[in-house]
């Protein structure tokens, strides 16, 4: 009990730690913005939530991950800053979706009474994925070149690749668990490679064929290699085979060729990233406005809260990184890359320490979704790889982002709540 009592008031001083950050962020932006400090107080809300998610948590069930939720709480409410600098309405509906999330995150975490139940609901999560998917290729909303939204009666209108995203990870997690000694051990050789038997890999075969079907359905580069490297990183995870994620590779470069030489915005993308210079008014503009604001911020930035980033294309949602980086400069876009690299080392470690395979991989899937979506999203700003509409986990606007990722941390703390040897606290 002691053991629990220190991690509560490390968790506890972490989370104030967070308010005070975002605090003073927040009087910044009310005198950057002219607004009375009496305003401030939306910021620390955010914090605040979170602060009352995690107190909600306890009272279930105190055995979970300390360090999460602090995390969370410094990116989603830095995150909320930089947004209610650049679009206050924007901010104000992002405002709500965290309150939200943060409500959403305790049920799911009450709900689940032990999270290895979910193994069971492989199957129905993995056929739920597909007609999503089936649903908004046939019905989607194209926004911004991209077939991602469904409108539900002209009222609500959300992005069901978000969703995806956890169904997914719930269905490899589950089938792989199951069958994780055949996929390794019952093999026969194909072109000088040990290959697992197609009745055993047809469901992961689909998969690719699935995040390729995104790729070229629904435009969408980013959520194509997110759930391609997924597929790769858990399979590779699960049965140690390397042939498996070199095979897979030469699967999807050679799809994306084909994707290149066949359809035209894919080629436009492709070759916006490699020479933006030849169209830097019109299709470049965006990827060399996020490249200027990376070099207009320097090592220090241009400072917080003194209107950088406005004339940024999506500065909101596809390039906040760029933002955050032309405000705080290179200091600053390190500090976000190593909290979003702490939170992966806190997910996969309770992967790592999980004692059921199933609650190992569900833990191992939804830390390689947050750092792919970490890694193809700031790849694309700082470009490195072609630039894709893929949200920055918590920061960037986006209520079904918002909503889904909290529902994705729900499911981390509960496999540490329940997967995890408990010797007192962690």
């Amino acid at each position: 009990m002691e053991a629990i009592r220190n991690a509560r008031r490390t968790e506890l001083l972490l989370l104030l730690f967070a308010a005070l950050i975002v605090g003073i962020g927040s009087v910044l932006v009310c005198v950057g913005m002219n607004l009375p400090f009496t305003q401030a107080a939306r910021g620390v809300t955010v914090v605040g939530a979170i602060l009352a998610a995690a107190m909600m948590l306890d009272l279930a069930d105190p055995r979970r991950d300390r360090w999460l939720l602090p995390i969370v709480a410094i990116l989603a409410g830095m995150g909320f800053l930089m947004l209610w600098q650049l679009d206050a309405q924007q901010s104000s509906r992002q405002l709500v979706w965290m309150l939200t999330g943060s409500g959403i995150m305790v049920s799911v975490y009450y709900l689940i009474d032990d999270v290895r139940d979910l193994a069971r609901l492989k199957y129905t999560s993995g056929v739920l994925a597909l007609l999503l998917v089936a649903a908004t290729l046939l019905f989607g909303v194209e926004k911004g070149g991209a077939r991602l939204w469904l409108d539900v009666g002209g009222i609500i209108s959300f992005q069901p690749t978000e969703l995806v995203k956890v169904l997914i990870v719930i269905f490899l997690a589950g089938y792989i668990a199951e069958r994780q000694e055949l996929l390794r051990e019952d093999t026969h050789s194909v072109a000088g490679f040990r290959m697992p038997k197609l009745r055993h890999t047809a469901p992961l075969l689909l998969m690719v064929i699935f995040s390729l079907a995104i790729f070229v359905g629904q435009r969408d580069l980013g959520a194509a290699v997110l759930f391609f490297g997924l597929f790769v990183a858990m399979t590779y995870m699960a049965t140690g085979r390397k042939a498996y994620a070199v095979i897979a590779l030469v699967l999807f470069v050679g799809g994306g060729v084909a994707a290149y030489m066949s359809f035209p915005h894919v080629a436009t993308r492709v070759d916006m990233w490699l020479n933006p210079w030849t169209e830097p008014t019109e299709r470049g503009y965006q990827i060399l406005q996020g490249v200027f604001a990376l070099a207009e911020g320097g090592i220090l930035g241009t400072g917080f809260a003194t209107g950088g980033g406005t004339t940024i294309p999506a500065a909101t949602t596809d390039l906040i990184f760029a933002v955050w980086a032309q405000q705080l400069g290179l200091a600053g876009a390190i500090c976000m890359v190593l909290l979003f690299a702490l939170m992966a080392h806190r997910s996969f470690s309770i992967a790592w320490q999980s004692n059921d395979s199933f609650g190992a991989l569900l833990a191992a899937g939804l830390a390689v979704v947050f750092s792919l979506q970490t890694l193809v999203i700031i790849g694309g700003v700082t470009k490195l790889i072609p630039l894709t509409g893929i949200t920055l986990p918590f920061v960037s606007y986006g209520g079904t982002s918002v909503v889904v990722n909290f529902i994705a941390l729900a499911l981390l703390m509960a496999v540490s709540r329940d997967c995890m040897p408990h010797r007192g606290e962690r």
